[in-house]
């Protein structure tokens, strides 16, 4: 527990000074005071992040209804942490005194909600699949961001600075003490990837806990360049669209740029008219074609050239 403290502490500290929750609800409350649901002068949470949906969020809720494929609902087990609502997919088949990976994945905005559904995303399909499980057994979690919440700590640009913002990487985490102390995890081997605003929980995670994890793969994400130093030592591989007419692929790049500066081991994979959703070939990547313009650099000499997106992150373990 006192390394979970730690490194929630060094989140908030490296991305800029994160005022306690009072302070930022009652900030809020003065620019908004339609907020106060009730009217009674005080800005609760929960209020907070009801504004926040109805305002910035409409239609990006719950989405999950639409979703029919049943072998991934079915592979992944509902649960829930306090408030946060979770999915758990096991290994088919656990042998006695054997450790597994843990996967940690985060969706974007069209995941936020409360159903404990809309949060299975493409790339959770894929590993639901039968074969995927089989040939790569290990626990994948897919905890759900809430209304009002981001993976990360708020982050300081225009438009939010009379907003509470909730940082939902603080469940995440303790869910991750709690899975690690029920199911035989490998310690060496606990992985984050996601895409879009996954993608940039991805880097906010493994920012906040390099030491926490082997590898990780944001697809399609934001991450400032300036803080690459401190995951030179993490396996990365990044993906992006350079047609991504949401997320610039300017931000894939430059984080690409910094960590090679700084000696990562990176690897960037970029794909050439894709558009935002870059995760349909971010996760199911066997390798580069140049003929459609889905070309992956390395950073070094460090970076292992394998082609296979689970291929190479299976390989990955903690030095």
């Amino acid at each position: 527990m006192r390394l979970l403290i730690v490194g929630l502490v060094s989140l908030a500290c490296a991305f800029s000074a994160y005022a306690d929750v009072e302070s930022e609800l009652q900030r809020m409350l003065a620019s908004h005071p339609e907020a106060d649901a009730n009217g009674d002068g005080a800005l609760t949470e929960d209020e907070a992040a009801n504004y926040i949906f109805k305002t910035r969020q409409r239609g990006r809720m719950n989405r999950g209804p639409g979703i029919r494929n049943r072998h991934l609902i079915d592979a992944y087990e509902a649960r829930s942490h306090g408030s946060m609502p979770y999915r758990l997919m096991k290994p088919l088949h656990l042998e006695p005194g054997k450790r597994y990976p843990l996967i940690v994945s985060l969706h974007g905005s069209g995941g936020v909600g409360d159903d404990n559904l809309s949060n299975l995303r493409f790339w959770n399909g894929v590993m639901a699949q039968p074969e995927w499980r089989r040939k790569y057994p290990s626990f994948v979690l897919v905890p759900q961001r809430r209304p009002g919440g981001i993976w990360g700590p708020k982050p300081d640009v225009p438009g939010t600075e009379d907003l509470f913002v909730r940082d939902d990487l603080t469940g995440a985490f303790e869910i991750i003490e709690l899975l690690r102390e029920e199911f035989p995890i490998d310690l060496d081997r606990i992985y984050a990837l996601g895409s879009s605003g996954g993608g940039a929980g991805t880097w906010n995670i493994v920012f906040a806990r390099p030491d926490l994890f082997a590898a990780a793969i944001p697809v399609c994400g934001r991450f400032n360049p300036a803080y690459a130093s401190k995951l030179a030592q993490l396996p990365i591989w990044v993906f992006h669209g350079d047609a991504d007419p949401l997320i610039s692929v300017e931000f894939s790049r430059s984080a690409f740029g910094a960590l090679r500066e700084a000696g990562g081991d990176i690897k960037y994979t970029e794909l050439r008219g894709v558009k935002h959703a870059s995760w349909i070939q971010a996760f199911t990547y066997a390798g580069d074609d140049e003929s459609k313009g889905y070309v992956t650099r390395l950073g070094n000499e460090k970076s292992d050239p394998t082609s296979d997106i689970w291929e190479w992150l299976f390989a990955r373990r903690k030095n």
